[in-house]
């Protein structure tokens, strides 16, 4: 008899959710039960899979879901109680130049979480717990979405904070993360704006603890998902990683082929949302049918908010800086899913 392959409970139910939602009557609630469910058995490449296979209004729509279900959670209480959730949050904050090492990025958690609760105008109530040190891009990069569900659900069942990472990684952008917990949250979102006047003050309290800081708060935004900002970091680690090999692959050539080597800069567009990247460097005195000299390995970044040329303009200055002067961008179009 021939082996049939069925799929198990919860891609049963992702396969459902993905098909309700193309048909308008998707239910948000169960869907993010599904999405923590997947969490929590540690399956967010499967996630990520189904995400970049998507179009892009779906691919969005599940990457929003998923910075969620990773991140903010039901607190549980009194069934006729009105739900209370555990959130898990971030804000991006501008780095100094010239860090010196070690990296002196500490805070104090509890004069930290007064600066939150006043300037993101907290409802009582809401307990804020915060990351005792700013954490860097490439500190962040080494997290995964199971480990920040895994984190906020036991915040949530009462469970003592632990730290995030045990070590600090210098920056690759200039740019750190404070992570903090809203516990007892009438809302599982978070604020969407800040006023002026607590954008500065809420940077100017920050920079008062930490000298590493700098002090532009034009840059300052709201918090979000520290899913999103996990995000962030793992692009800009990415990219860096790939502009570094690809640049020292283009050093190692003989002067005379690297003087003629064009580097190619691959983007494939897909949906926008979540897409591979990749590099190759071509010699145009090989034959035509030879392709290239070398090609990276495909890096995976997200795009979601970003212009499909952003991946292209930042391995461009990359290579810039390195000395490199011959290479092209290719906006490699995808089929229609």
């Amino acid at each position: 008899m021939p082996s049939w392959y069925r799929p198990d409970p919860l891609t049963r139910d992702l396969i459902h959710l993905i098909n309700a939602r193309r048909h308008d009557h998707g239910d948000a609630d169960v869907a993010i039960d599904t999405l923590q469910a997947m969490l929590e058995q540690d399956r967010e490449q499967d996630l990520l899979t189904v995400m970049a296979a998507l179009g892009e209004d779906m691919a969005e729509w599940l990457f929003d879901l998923l910075a969620e279900a990773a991140c903010s959670v039901v607190m549980e209480g009194e069934t006729d109680e009105k739900p209370t959730y555990a959130v898990m949050a971030a804000l991006e904050l501008p780095l100094q130049a010239n860090l010196s090492e070690p990296l002196r990025l500490k805070i104090d958690p509890l004069a930290t979480a007064d600066l939150l609760r006043k300037h993101l105008h907290l409802s009582d109530g809401t307990v804020v717990m915060v990351e005792p040190r700013l954490l860097t891009d490439a500190t962040l990069d080494l997290l995964t979405l199971h480990g920040l569900h895994e984190h906020i659900t036991s915040l949530a069942d009462s469970q003592r904070r632990q730290l995030l990472s045990s070590r600090l990684h210098p920056p690759v952008e200039a740019t750190a993360f404070l992570i903090f917990e809203l516990i007892g949250s009438p809302e599982p979102g978070l604020p969407e704006s800040i006023e002026e006047p607590d954008r500065q003050a809420l940077l100017e309290g920050l920079v008062a603890q930490c000298g590493e800081l700098a002090s532009a708060p034009h840059v300052l935004e709201a918090p979000v998902y520290a899913a999103y900002a996990m995000f962030d970091a793992q692009n800009a680690v990415r990219l860096h990683r790939l502009a570094d090999e690809t640049a020292a692959v283009w050093r190692d050539l003989e002067p005379g082929v690297r003087s003629r080597t064009i580097v190619h800069l691959h983007t494939q567009c897909g949906n926008g949302v979540y897409m591979p990247v990749w590099t190759d460097l071509f010699d145009p005195e090989l034959p035509e049918d030879h392709g290239p000299a070398w090609t990276s390995p495909d890096v995976w970044v997200f795009t979601a908010d970003l212009p499909i040329e952003w991946p292209g303009e930042m391995l461009t200055n990359r290579l810039l800086a390195e000395g490199c002067t011959r290479f092209e961008n290719h906006i490699v179009e995808a089929p229609e899913n």
